[in-house]
């Protein structure tokens, strides 16, 4: 008889981007609540809808994207030409999940409670439920079926106040939210993964296809297309420059997979080139558009993808080559529990609002300052320990 071939080990998990993801959930809740705060410094505020530059707070979203990206090959690698028709209803489950949660979360600041059938605290806490228990790992049928029966019902009892950018009373998309972005961005960048069959070079053509797409379609190469499908979803920068940030993150998503077989001085001197790269190619197309956030143009793209990925680079370094990993176990059930944590800080604060609990968690947001900083440093340590205990009782989201 042949010998027993011993199983494979089971890939080891990459750390640093729990790490890194959780780090940067702990930046977007830390800068929300610097929102709007007055006596803080520029550079923590987001940049104007007309300012050529970024600011802290404007690379949360690209580093969210980035991120999703990472995870796409360690996902799919293994379907990468058996493509299956239940493979795709995965992919279509998890993106429209996402978007639906956008547009929900983007129509929020016009609920009308007059016109509604619950306050809006009530109705915001129990959509977070409805989320739940549909995204909860590991739920049975029955959560599954609540979760859908309540979101149909909260879907059905939207009523919202009619504005510039909404023209109907109904849940109506607009920009989708971020999440909602990240869910077109996510399917998009999944289906060309598959097509191109994990081929880096491939991919590499397809990242720079979708920049051109953004910059082809602001220059009115995509006119023809109908104004329907526009007023769906803004093609240009949802589907070209946005998704380009979920394909630069695949591009180094490839480097941890199993069969890559790269050590870790090849893995960096990938990012470290690609990184520099990437920055070079923003600054030489930034007089075109700029880098402005809000137009989401390419530069914008491509110099955000570079500092998230310099950044990630260090977080690799540390974590997983130098093994110094102790001092990331507070990021880690914010990374790992990702949705949970982006939804935590206002679940809390429908929650105090239903119950009628007084401010006293934030004392000092208002009055802004070194006071306002700290106070929103104890706030966000607040909403990463919530996450840290719904992690350890088995409340962790999945879509």
């Amino acid at each position: 008889m042949p010998p027993a071939t011993a199983p494979a080990p089971a890939p080891e998990r990459l750390t640093s981007l729990d790490a890194f993801r959780g780090c940067v959930i702990v930046t977007m809740i830390w800068v929300n609540y610097l929102a709007g705060m007055p006596g803080i410094a520029f550079w923590l505020e987001h940049a104007g809808p007309r300012a050529d530059g970024i600011t802290v707070p404007d690379l949360v979203f690209p580093g969210f994207l980035f991120m999703v990206g990472m995870a796409i090959p360690l996902a799919l690698q293994r379907h990468c030409g058996h493509v299956t028709p239940a493979l795709l209803g995965r992919l279509l489950w998890r993106s429209a999940s996402l978007m639906l949660a956008g547009v929900v979360l983007a129509n929020a600041y016009r609920y009308d409670a007059q016109a509604a059938l619950l306050p809006q605290a009530v109705y915001l806490l129990l959509f977070y439920m409805a989320m739940m228990l549909l995204w909860r790992q590991g739920a049975g049928k029955l959560e599954l079926a609540a979760g859908g029966a309540l979101m149909l019902f909260l879907l059905a009892t939207f009523r919202g106040e009619l504005n510039a950018e909404f023209s109907s009373t109904w849940l109506q998309p607009s920009w989708w939210g971020i999440l909602g972005m990240i869910g077109w961005s996510y399917l998009l960048c999944s289906l060309l993964y598959l097509a191109c069959r994990g081929n880096s070079t491939a991919l590499m053509g397809m990242f720079a296809l979708l920049l051109v797409l953004y910059m082809g379609g602001t220059a009115g190469s995509l006119d023809f297309l109908p104004a329907g499908v526009n007023a769906i979803v803004n093609v240009p920068q949802v589907l070209g420059s946005t998704a380009a940030n979920v394909l630069a993150g695949i591009l180094v998503g490839q480097l941890f997979l199993r069969g890559a077989a790269l050590n870790h001085g090849q893995r960096i001197r990938f990012m470290a080139w690609f990184a520099l790269g990437l920055l070079a190619a923003g600054l030489l197309l930034r007089p075109y558009h700029h880098i402005n956030k809000i137009a989401a143009t390419e530069s914008y793209t491509l110099v955000c993808s570079a500092i998230i990925l310099a950044l990630f680079l260090v977080f690799y370094i540390v974590i997983d080559v130098w093994r110094w990993r102790a001092w990331a176990v507070v990021l880690l059930p914010a990374g790992t529990n990702a949705l949970f944590a982006y939804i935590v800080p206002d679940l809390w604060q429908q929650l105090a609002a239903v119950l009628h609990l007084p401010r006293f968690w934030w004392p000092y947001l208002e009055t802004g300052g070194a006071a306002g900083l700290w106070n929103a440093a104890a706030v966000t340590a607040l909403m990463l320990l919530f996450t840290a205990l719904a992690t350890r009782y088995g409340l962790k989201l999945k879509f």
